[in-house]
């Protein structure tokens, strides 16, 4: 696979710099299908990597002024796509493990289709509204299938503080849950076993 590009890099970069649409243009097609490759061995969904790939180029577009600091551009983009490929991938996990305890507790529920995206998207945003020190130890317990002591051991808290903060999170992720959805009292039941995990 060439990395070769038909140009000058650094000076299309610069050029880009300067919001030239052209130059970045030449970037995105030369770049576009290595990257695709390289990403889709991470995340292995087509629709999935060609969403982080717009998200990426997006940003670079968005963000073109900081690409003056940039001394390899290589490195950098190929950096920040394993980067933002890991991200979704852990995002993903993230929100198929409520959906997974999910099905398990409430049957009933439909887990295809449009109403599958709303459920991951209102989980998304009950876990992105939770406080930092919440967030982290509700990850390291439910994602990382991390023990409540090993938590403690690892942030150096209490082990009494890691519970605390653990059902912080859940009571706040199903209230979130409960104000915005009719499925809030299944999703309450399952969400009230998080936090039993030592």
């Amino acid at each position: 696979m060439s990395s070769n590009i038909p140009y000058n890099e650094s000076e299309l970069i610069s050029r880009i710099t300067e919001g030239d649409e052209q130059a970045f243009t030449i970037i995105f097609n030369h770049y576009y299908p290595l990257l695709f490759t390289y990403i889709n061995r991470i995340v292995q969904s087509a629709p999935e990597t060609e969403s982080i790939l717009q998200d990426i180029f997006l940003k670079i577009w968005q963000s073109r002024e900081a690409l003056q600091y940039v001394d390899q551009f290589r490195p950098y983009l190929w950096v920040m796509s394993r980067h933002h490929a890991l991200n979704t991938m852990r995002n993903l996990a993230r929100r198929m493990v409520i959906l997974d305890d999910l099905s398990k507790q409430a049957p009933v529920m439909d887990p295809s289709g449009d109403n599958r995206e709303w459920q991951l998207s209102l989980i998304d945003q009950a876990i992105n509204q939770l406080p930092e020190h919440c967030r982290k130890v509700w990850m390291m317990n439910r994602i990382d299938k991390m023990k409540q002591a090993e938590i403690a051991a690892t942030l150096g808290i209490a082990l009494p503080t890691v519970k605390k903060y653990m059902q912080q999170a859940v009571g706040l992720i199903a209230q979130y849950v409960k104000e915005r959805s009719s499925l809030g009292l299944a999703l309450m039941l399952v969400l009230s076993q998080f936090f039993e995990k030592k």
